[in-house]
């Protein structure tokens, strides 16, 4: 029986080739918010051992030809901004690069798992998540994880050099405040009286409806006439009531 991380998923191709999250909107997008807003903002929905299916391995082009002008990466990109870390191919060979290519296990992107990762300058495998968290032992104590926070740093690199998010963070279906979403720093009175206009231009848009319901509101509001008050007197209020309006009084 393969584990759940060896099974397939169904989910559907996502939206942009080669990242490892979905950006298929799970709810409407509001006017004005573009792809790039989401792409920036969205928090991960699926589960972690699908999104690391979608691994793309790390290629190497070695150095570009001579004459060939200078363009971006457009892997991550949306829209010319980065929004996702990706594998450089275009690296220039240097020998300390090819050592740690021929030499390290854990550059060994052949054999590579997301699941069993190696570190660098050794040849043990680690499994991941468990030995890069505290683990309780079978007495009940707790010991500090095997892989150490530089060695674990070492993990989350490789997950980037795959394509990867580091799913493994604490916060990570939680997501981050965007810092363009924080409130604006400086005096109140600077971003309070923008909010006022905004607030204003949106009812503006409905005025009409809004005086409507004013003024049916004020009439609904003014007392009994004298003949009402008569008319629901001698009558009663049960068969007054399709001929005389009900008194409500507005909310303050």
């Amino acid at each position: 029986m393969p584990h759940a991380w060896q099974q397939r998923s169904r989910f559907p191709e996502q939206l942009y080739p080669g990242h490892p999250h979905n950006f298929t909107p799970l709810r409407p997008v509001r006017t004005g918010f573009s792809a790039l807003d989401r792409a920036v903002r969205d928090v991960a929905w699926e589960s972690r051992f699908d999104l690391m299916e979608r691994r793309i391995e790390p290629r190497y082009a070695g150095a570009e030809c001579i004459g060939t002008p200078r363009r971006e990466l457009q892997d991550g990109l949306v829209r010319g901004i980065r929004v996702r870390p990706v594998q450089n191919p275009f690296v220039r060979m240097r020998p300390a690069i090819k050592y740690r290519l021929n030499t390290w296990q854990s550059r060994n992107w052949k054999q590579w798992s997301p699941n069993l990762c190696n570190v660098r300058g050794s040849r043990r495998r680690y499994r991941v998540p468990q030995d890069i968290a505290p683990y309780k032992d079978e007495l009940g104590e707790w010991h500090p994880p095997r892989v150490s926070g530089r060695y674990k740093a070492d993990i989350e690199k490789q997950y980037y050099m795959n394509s990867l998010p580091w799913v493994w963070a604490n916060d990570y279906y939680q997501g981050k405040l965007h810092y363009m979403d924080r409130e604006p720093h400086g005096l109140k009175r600077w971003y309070r009286k923008e909010y006022r206009k905004a607030q204003v231009a949106e009812a503006l848009k409905r005025a009409d409806e809004m005086i409507e319901e004013y003024r049916k509101e004020r009439r609904q509001g003014k007392r009994l006439s004298w003949v009402e008050s008569i008319v629901k007197e001698f009558a009663g209020d049960q068969l007054a009531a399709p001929y005389v309006r009900t008194q409500k009084k507005p909310k303050m």
